[in-house]
């Protein structure tokens, strides 16, 4: 006797002695197998036939282990059925049964045997009446509807007014989207009164060949039916159910057949489909499920603009804060940069809820900064696909064809957006011609694993930071990583040599669109060429070229830190004059704009100026002169800048007409050297011809953008002149297309060197202190020493005006850091300052310590501009201990000092304060 005619026989013994038994009660279920019927606290559970005959054998044989064998028996009377229909129907009656009670086990599997019901049953239970049971049909219920939606009510419409149309719906997605969710939701929301809706869950098949066992079985079609699909379509045409097929895309050439002859069928039939790529067929109609909208990453927004972003809703409705009143706004803040770095993936963005829902906000913001990997699992009754994010990406690319999986490999050499010349770059390491990489390329942008957009015209290309992290760990793996990052390298150093050419011609707005986002790539592609295995001959070409984008981008300190590699590695002496001047100095500018000025900074500038010099390049010789004039010039040496520039321009006959960034720096060092009268002629020139220019070329020639440059040099002339509505007006101007611009040094220098002091000088306590915070804010983006020392210093001058004594230490201290760390332009000023508010604090003597010794510095002689201010606080000091004839002696000088310049604001100051002092002011 075969094992399957045994199986047969024992099932019916075991039911014959079971068969006075009508009702099984087990937790909040009851299955009446007469009726064929199984309930959930009364309410009917929609179940397939075969998992219903499944569910009944294991019941009626509670806590013993049912064979296979017998199963197949009970279930598939007479044919011969593959294993796996099995399994897939088991898989079903678990899913089905912990929709409904996800906290209990009801069907365990014994391995290599069988499976066993393990739940207890309640022997007293009775059948219910058939008025009861209800009416049962034979299909499997869709899981339960998602309890978060956000975002989706436009998809919704969408698909439900393409279900109104012949033919079927395909929801088309990544992996983690929420395709299965929508479609649930869709169903749910055009089913009509009784309508049922059947549910496919095709994730657990194998093998195509398992597609028409699994549709028939959640419709209750029997197999024994020559055309079993044409029973389905029959059962759709009748009964008018919705159904959801889940999860084509490993089986898509089936589904597309068989969609296709039931849409024929039955035209007006309603399925939606879900698949990570379409079905491409005459009757389908295709939504593609986008990602959750979220706020983009360094956008500026209100705490009430982010909560309305469907990606921020959801995370907090996962992490138990959707209802929370009091959300700070830091923590919302640290959840949009989560859900933009996750680019709005919903399952992306539930997993990682789930980690940091109890998280502070310090910690959530450094919870993920090294990647995802921290991530907790999802639900325990989620498909495995949807327990992590690695196994939602291990899904798709195991069903990628060869060329499809080495070429999402070797795009995750991209850090960034790239296009379809640079994937061309690097198909030679995968071995794929342009033609196959071509088609691949697209096939991969179909399955959702790479975005395309079209930005400024161009399509773009890129992998979002989860599948970029998947990809980049097969690329490791595979024996294509070197020559992969060799020709990435190769490509990036073709991209910023085409930069370096584009950046004589093109505007700055125009050329920082077009290769600001090279940043990553180029950040990769240095790692790689300094790297072991990598080629430093490469890296030191890509930083010479790579110069202009940093500059632009006020990326000092990574400038520095990649020069200083490039030489170290030994290849920078074979590199011709012009590149070793060019690198030299931009070596000279991110030293000059540092923290502390570097103790290298003057031999920088030096070889600077004699390698253009070799090269025989004048401009870029009149840019090192003036870059060594701004580093004297901020070293509190505006005399000896103003020389040096002045010395170059006789030997190199300069035209300063045909260079109005050295002229504008001309100017500002004459205002600085107290000829206020020589700069007002450049400034006027210069405000003429290019303050109100639009966009200027490569605005890093001279760090500053021209337009903001000129205005700002045009305020401070304007506010020594006594002209403080037209200061503020050009000081605003100035800072305003700084910040149009995005350019930190440019917005920098306008608040420090103009709009902040003429503030506070001129008491609007208001504005100053709205011009500090700002400028903090770029002190703390740029780290630039200058600004952070002036910032502080106002900060305290702030609070001292206003009564704060601890204000007048950090005024000290700060003078005291901007001195020790090379920054010494302004501080006499700024000592000047500090001693009057001690004098208001009834601090005489400490206003004195002050001041006495800014007279005798060497280096404050050359700021003469600020001299009328350094003995009007003088001779107050002098009348406060009642010495008067040195008071005003002290203002008299002054005076001379401020009408000689020009300079109507000190001159009014001094005889304001000696006014005050009672002293004869004509």
């Amino acid at each position: 006797m075969s094992a399957i005619e045994s199986a047969r026989r024992n099932a019916k013994g075991h039911s014959q002695l079971t068969s006075e038994r009508t009702s099984f009660q087990f937790g909040d279920f009851e299955l009446i197998p007469d009726r064929q019927a199984l309930l959930h606290r009364g309410d009917a559970v929609a179940l397939g036939g075969r998992a219903f005959d499944i569910l009944t054998l294991l019941v009626r044989r509670a806590g013993e282990t049912v064979s296979k064998a017998e199963l197949f028996a009970h279930v598939w009377p007479g044919y011969v059925v593959h294993e796996h229909n099995l399994k897939v129907n088991v898989g079903n009656l678990r899913r089905i049964l912990a929709a409904c009670d996800p906290d209990n086990d009801y069907v365990a599997t014994i391995a290599g045997r069988g499976y066993k019901f393990v739940a207890a049953l309640d022997p007293t239970a009775e059948a219910r009446s058939p008025s009861q049971a209800g009416s049962s049909r034979r299909h499997f219920a869709p899981p339960p509807n998602a309890p978060y939606l956000y975002g989706r009510e436009e998809a919704l419409l969408h698909i439900a007014e393409r279900l109104r149309e012949n033919g079927y719906v395909t929801v088309v997605g990544p992996g983690g989207a929420g395709k299965t969710s929508i479609a649930v939701a869709a169903a749910q929301h055009c089913r009509s009164a009784g309508q049922a809706i059947a549910f496919v869950d095709l994730s657990t098949l194998n093998d195509a060949q398992f597609v028409i066992p699994a549709m028939a079985a959640a419709l209750g079609i029997s197999l024994a039916i020559d055309d079993p699909i044409a029973g389905v379509a029959a059962l759709l045409r009748a009964e008018r159910p919705i159904l959801i097929i889940d999860n084509c895309e490993h089986v898509i050439a089936t589904m597309a057949v068989l969609l296709e002859r039931i849409s024929s069928e039955v035209p007006d039939v309603q399925i939606i489909a879900t698949s990570r790529e379409p079905l491409r067929t005459r009757s389908e109609h295709m939504f593609h499920l986008t990602k959750l909208s979220f706020p983009e990453t360094g956008t500026i927004t209100s705490l009430a603009d982010v909560l309305q972003y469907p990606a921020v809703r959801l995370f907090l409705a996962k992490a138990g804060h959707s209802d929370d009143p009091d959300l700070e706004p830091a923590y919302v803040q640290a959840v949009a940069q989560i859900c933009a770095r996750l680019d709005g993936l919903p399952l992306a963005i539930e997993l990682a809820a789930g980690t940091a829902g109890s998280f502070a906000t310090h910690a959530l913001a450094d919870l993920f900064r090294d990647g995802f990997g921290a991530m907790h699992r999802g639900p325990r009754d989620a498909p495995l696909r949807h327990q992590t994010l690695e196994a939602a990406l291990d899904w798709s690319y195991r069903l990628l064809p060869e060329q499809e999986a080495v070429l999402l490999a070797l795009l995750s050499v991209f850090a960034g957006r790239f296009s379809a010349d640079d994937a061309e770059s690097i198909y030679a390491a995968g071995g794929l011609d342009p033609m196959i990489g071509r088609d691949a390329l697209g096939q991969l942008v179909a399955k959702s694993l790479v975005s395309a957009d079209v930005i400024a015209g161009v399509l773009r290309y890129r992998l979002v930071e989860s599948t970029w992290v998947y990809a980049s760990q097969r690329l490791l793996g595979s024996h294509h990583v070197d020559l992969a990052k060799r020709l990435f390298a190769t490509r990036v150093l073709a991209r910023m040599q085409q930069a370096e050419r584009e950046w004589s011609y093109l505007t700055s707005r125009e050329w920082l669109g077009r290769y600001s986002e090279q940043l990553d790539d180029l950040r990769a592609a240095i790692r790689w060429a300094f790297g072991h295995g990598g080629d430093a001959r490469v890296g030191i070409d890509l930083v010479v070229a790579a110069l202009p984008l940093w500059q632009e981008l006020s990326a000092f300190q990574e400038m520095l830190a990649a020069i200083e590699r490039a030489l170290a590695s030994g290849g920078g002496d074979e590199l011709p004059p012009l590149s070793l001047a060019r690198m030299r100095m931009a070596q000279a500018w991110a030293m000059t704009l540092a923290r502390r000025v570097h103790p290298q900074t003057s031999e920088a500038w030096r070889e600077s100026i004699q390698f253009a010099g070799v090269a025989r390049d004048g401009d870029l010789t009149l840019q090192a002169v003036c870059g060594q004039a701004v580093y004297l010039a901020y070293s509190g040496r505006p005399l000896t800048a103003l020389r040096s520039m002045l010395d170059f321009a006789k030997s190199a006959d300069v035209d300063w007409h045909r260079a109005p960034g050295g002229m504008r720096f001309l100017a500002h060092d004459e205002i600085y050297a107290g000829r206020l009268a020589s700069a007002d002629a450049r400034l006027q020139f210069l405000r003429k011809t290019w303050a109100g220019a639009k966009d200027e070329q490569g605005l890093s020639r001279f760090q500053v953008d021209l337009p903001v440059a000129i205005n700002l040099s045009s305020s401070l002339l304007a506010w020594l002149k006594g002209c403080r509505e037209v200061s503020a007006e050009l000081a605003d101007r100035a800072i305003a297309r700084a910040e149009s611009l995005d350019h930190m040094i440019s917005l920098g220098n306008a608040i420090c060197l103009a709009g902040l002091p003429a503030a506070f000088l001129d008491g609007d306590l208001a504005r100053a202190e709205d011009l500090q915070c700002r400028l903090a804010d770029v002190a703390r983006r740029e780290s630039v020493g200058i600004y952070e020392g002036t910032a502080d210093f106002f900060a305290g001058a702030v609070a001292a005006a206003r009564g704060d004594h601890d204000g007048l230490e950090r005024m000290a201290a700060s003078i005291e850091a901007l001195w020790a760390n090379g920054w010494r332009l302004r501080t006499g000023l700024y000592r000047g300052l500090l001693a009057e508010a001690w004098l208001r604090a009834g601090d005489q003597d400490r206003a004195a310590r002050s001041l006495s010794p800014v007279l005798d510095w060497r280096d404050v002689r050359e700021e003469r501009w600020s001299h009328p201010e350094l003995w009007r606080v003088a001779a107050l000091i002098a009348g406060q201990s009642g010495q008067m004839d040195r008071a005003e002696r002290y203002f008299r000088r002054g005076l001379n000092r401020s009408e000689a310049m020009g300079a109507v604001a000190f001159t009014r100051r001094i005889k304001a304060s000696m006014a005050k002092l009672e002293l004869g002011a004509g």
